[in-house]
C-alpha cells in the first residue's frame, strides 16, 4: 500500500538509532528500551476496534502552520495529541494520501510503550485498579464498548476527565489491552478514585496545538534550555480570585513557586506586565476568558497552563489559568466542591516548568489533584531532571551556604504570633539575595544579603514549617527549612458584628438582612458561618473581614448565630436578633438547572451529578432532589447548588430538584435522564 512505502524506509533509518537519540518516543523516560525494541513496524498488525483509521506517532519535518493542519485534514490525518520534542500522536485514515506531507519519521506505538511502568507485571492473576486514557478522537461509547468486549470491570466515577476511564482487571489483562490501537496510555489509579470519592482532574498542560497525554512526563528542555541548568522567571498576577482576600492569594501563589525554587536552580521575580518574556501571568477568570480553552463553570476544570517555550510561544509560555467560577479556599477544604489555591497552583506551576503529567498516585503531579503541602520524592526527581539542584554549580566562590544564627535551636516554640529570624550567607558569587515561605501561607523577602535578618515573620497556632532560601548572582542557592511551634492553648477567636449593628437585636424593614464583621485570632481564622433559627445557614464570604449573603427573614423575632472557627480549632460566636414586623414572605425562589443543559438527556452512566442556580428575594435556604426511583437528598450549596452522585436505573429516570427560601415557599424543575 502507498502508505507502507512512504513510512518504511523511515523506520529503517528509525531502527538505526538509540532511544535517547529519539525523544519523540520517550514517552515516559523511566522506562527506557532500546530503539530496535521499541520501534515497531507500521505492517505489525493492528489490533483495533473498528475499522477505518489508526494511530501513529510522527515527527514532520517542520512544525505544521494552521494551513498545514488543515491539508493534513484533507489528506485523512489528524493530529490528536502533542508529544515531546515536537512530535505528534496523529489519527490515520486507511488509504489516506501521504505524499509530500513532510513527515521525516513515523513508528506505530506498541502495547510497551503505553503501559506505565508503575503497573505490576505479575504473570499470576491479580487484580488492579488503573485508568486507561484513549487518544482524543476515540468516541466515549467506543472506548467503553472496547473495555467490556474485554472483560473490564468499568468503575463509573463522574470526576474522570474527557478521554480517561476507571476499570478493575487482571495485571496481564491491562497489558494486552495496552496493545489496542484505540488506547493512549494506562497508568494506575489512586486509592481516592478507587474508593470513589471526590476528586477533581487535571486535563493536562497545553501547547499551540492542544494538550499533552498522560505518556509524556516532560514537555521541552525546561526555561534553562538543554541540559540541567538554572532559570530565572518573572511572574506577574493580572489577576487574582475575586473570592478570596488578594494577600492572602498571592502568599499562597508565591508559597507554590518557592516550594519548586527549593528543590530546583529556579528564581522567581516580580514582573513588570503579561507580556513580558520569560513571564508567568496568573489569571482567575471565567468561561472565556481570551484564549482557545474557555473554562465550563462551577465543580468542571479547576485550572490550565502553558508549557515552557518551547513548544509554547511568547508571551503565553507559561502562563496559569484559574476558573474564577470555583470555590476557592485556602486551607482546609470547607466543601467537597472547594479547592485548596495552594495545591492547584503547586501543580500547575509545575506544567509551567516543563512537567507532565505523573503516573504515580500520591505526588504532586498525578493527574487528579489532592490536597498537599509539599512535592513528593517522585516530584522533585522529575524537576531535577530538567534543572540542576539548589547549590550544584559551585560558582566563583564556592558552595553557597546558609545560615540561621537566631534562634539559635530549632524546633523553636514561642507565645508570640510572630518572631525574629536572622543569619548569614558564605560561599557562591556575587551579592546574595534571602526569600522566606512558610507552610501556612506567609511568604516575603529578607532584609540584607549575606548578612539578613527577618523581622516580625508570622505565625500560625502549631507547627511553621518556615524555609528559607538564599540565591547568588549565578542563581546558585542554598536553603534551610525549620520548625517554629506557636502556642496558643485555647484561646478562642475574637468575633464582632459590626453591620447592620453593634447592638445585639436589630430591626429590620426588609424581609432580609446582610450582616457583616471582624474576626481574629493568632492561628488565623479558617471560617465564619451563619445560622438561623428560623431556618436557612451559610458560609460567610472573608475571614478577618467578613460577610454574609442575603439571609431571609420570617416576621417576629429571628436569632442568628454567627460562629468564627480559627485555624487552631477554637471557635466563637455571636447572636443578634433581628426582628421583621412585615408581611410574610410569598415569593418562591428562582431555580435553574446548569448541566446536564438539556431537559432530556440519554447517558451511559450509572449516576449524574446536576448543578444549577437559586436566586430569591431573600434567601434560598436549601435545595434538595428526589429521582423517580425513590432516591431524594440535599444538594450541596444554595444559590450555586450541585447535587452528589445521583444513582440512575436502566431505562427513564426523572430528577425533580427543588429550592426553598427560610419562609417555606418552594419551586421545582425537572430532568429527563434515559440510562442505556
Amino acid at each position: 500500500m502507498k502508505r507502507h512505502r512512504v513510512f518504511l524506509p523511515l523506520l529503517l533509518v528509525g531502527m538505526a538509532v538509540t532511544a535517547a537519540d529519539s525523544p519523540l518516543l520517550l514517552r515516559k523516560p523511566r522506562r527506557l528500551e532500546a530503539a530496535a525494541e521499541l520501534w515497531a513496524a507500521l505492517e505489525y498488525p493492528v489490533k483495533r476496534r473498528a475499522a477505518g483509521r489508526s494511530h501513529l506517532l510522527v515527527r514532520f519535518a517542520a512544525v505544521p502552520s494552521a494551513e498545514r493542519s488543515r491539508e493534513l485534514e484533507r489528506r485523512g490525518v489528524r493530529i490528536v495529541e502533542y508529544l515531546p520534542e515536537g512530535g505528534f500522536a496523529v489519527a490515520v485514515d486507511d488509504g489516506a494520501d501521504l505524499d509530500s506531507l513532510d513527515i521525516a519519521a513515523a513508528v506505530r506505538p506498541r502495547a510497551s510503550q503505553k503501559i506505565s511502568p508503575y503497573l505490576k507485571e505479575d504473570a499470576a492473576p491479580q487484580d488492579e485498579t488503573a485508568v486507561v486514557e484513549f487518544f482524543l478522537d476515540v468516541e466515549r461509547e467506543d472506548s467503553r464498548a472496547l473495555l467490556q468486549e474485554q472483560g473490564f470491570e468499568i468503575v463509573d466515577h463522574p470526576d474522570l476527565v474527557r478521554n480517561q476511564w476507571l476499570v478493575r482487571g487482571e495485571s496481564w489483562r491491562l497489558r494486552e489491552l495496552a496493545g489496542w490501537d484505540e488506547v493512549s496510555y494506562v497508568f494506575p489509579g489512586s486509592g481516592e478514585l478507587a474508593r470513589g470519592e471526590r476528586v477533581r482532574g487535571c486535563p493536562g498542560a497545553v501547547t499551540a496545538f492542544g494538550y499533552v497525554g498522560q505518556s509524556a512526563a516532560f514537555v521541552g528542555d525546561g526555561w534553562d534550555g538543554p541540559g540541567r541548568g538554572s532559570a530565572q522567571l518573572g511572574y506577574f498576577l493580572e489577576q487574582l480570585s475575586r473570592k478570596l482576600p488578594r494577600d492572602a492569594a498571592k502568599q499562597e501563589i508565591q508559597r507554590a513557586m518557592l516550594e519548586w525554587a527549593t528543590y530546583a536552580s529556579l528564581t522567581f521575580l516580580p514582573s513588570g506586565g503579561a507580556q513580558s518574556g520569560r513571564t508567568l501571568n496568573i489569571l482567575f477568570a471565567p468561561r472565556n476568558h481570551g484564549d482557545a480553552y474557555p473554562f465550563d463553570g462551577f465543580s468542571g476544570v479547576l485550572a490550565h497552563t502553558y508549557y515552557p517555550a518551547p513548544p509554547n510561544p511568547e508571551p503565553r509560555a507559561g502562563d496559569i489559568h484559574f476558573d474564577d467560577d470555583e470555590e476557592w479556599v485556602i486551607g482546609p477544604d470547607l466543601s467537597r466542591y472547594s479547592a485548596d489555591l495552594f495545591s492547584v497552583a503547586l501543580h500547575e506551576f509545575g506544567h509551567a516548568l516543563g512537567l507532565g503529567h505523573s503516573d504515580l498516585p500520591g505526588t504532586v503531579m498525578y493527574p487528579y489533584y489532592r490536597r498537599i503541602t509539599q512535592l513528593a520524592t517522585d516530584d522533585i526527581a522529575a524537576i531535577q531532571t530538567l534543572y540542576a539542584a539548589p547549590g550544584t554549580n559551585p560558582g566563583d566562590g564556592g558552595a553557597l551556604t546558609l545560615q540561621i544564627q537566631s534562634p539559635g535551636v530549632f524546633p523553636y516554640t514561642t507565645t508570640q504570633s510572630s518572631v525574629n529570624l536572622a543569619g548569614t550567607v558564605t560561599g557562591g558569587s556575587g551579592a546574595v539575595t534571602v526569600s522566606w515561605s512558610t507552610n501556612r501561607g506567609a511568604a516575603g523577602v529578607a532584609q540584607g544579603g549575606r548578612e539578613w535578618s527577618i523581622s516580625s515573620l508570622p505565625l500560625q497556632t502549631g507547627d511553621n514549617a518556615v524555609t528559607i532560601v538564599a540565591i547568588d548572582e549565578a542563581y546558585v542557592r542554598s536553603s534551610r527549612t525549620v520548625t517554629i511551634t506557636l502556642s496558643s492553648g485555647t484561646i478562642a477567636p475574637d468575633l464582632r458584628i459590626t453591620s447592620p449593628t453593634t447592638a445585639s437585636t436589630y430591626a429590620a424593614t426588609s424581609p432580609a438582612v446582610t450582616i457583616a464583621g471582624t474576626a481574629s485570632h493568632a492561628s488565623g481564622i479558617a471560617r465564619v458561618e451563619w445560622l438561623s433559627a428560623r431556618g436557612g445557614s451559610g458560609l460567610a464570604s472573608g475571614t478577618s473581614n467578613w460577610r454574609t449573603g442575603t439571609i431571609g427573614l420570617q416576621t417576629g423575632s429571628n436569632e442568628i448565630t454567627v460562629t468564627a472557627t480559627a485555624a487552631s480549632g477554637t471557635k466563637s460566636s455571636r447572636k443578634l436578633t433581628v426582628s421583621f414586623g412585615g408581611g410574610p414572605d410569598t415569593v418562591a425562589p428562582t431555580i435553574t438547572i446548569t448541566y446536564p443543559t438539556s431537559a432530556a438527556v440519554v447517558m451511559y452512566s450509572a449516576s449524574i451529578s446536576v448543578r444549577g442556580t437559586a436566586t430569591d428575594n431573600a434567601s434560598v435556604s436549601a435545595v434538595t432532589w428526589s429521582v423517580s426511583s425513590g432516591k431524594s437528598g440535599n444538594a450541596a450549596g444554595t444559590n450555586f447548588w450541585a447535587t452528589p452522585e445521583i444513582p440512575l436505573l436502566v431505562g427513564t429516570n426523572t430528577v425533580v430538584v427543588r429550592a426553598f427560601d427560610a419562609a417555606g415557599n418552594s419551586s421545582w424543575r425537572s430532568i429527563t435522564i434515559t440510562r442505556r
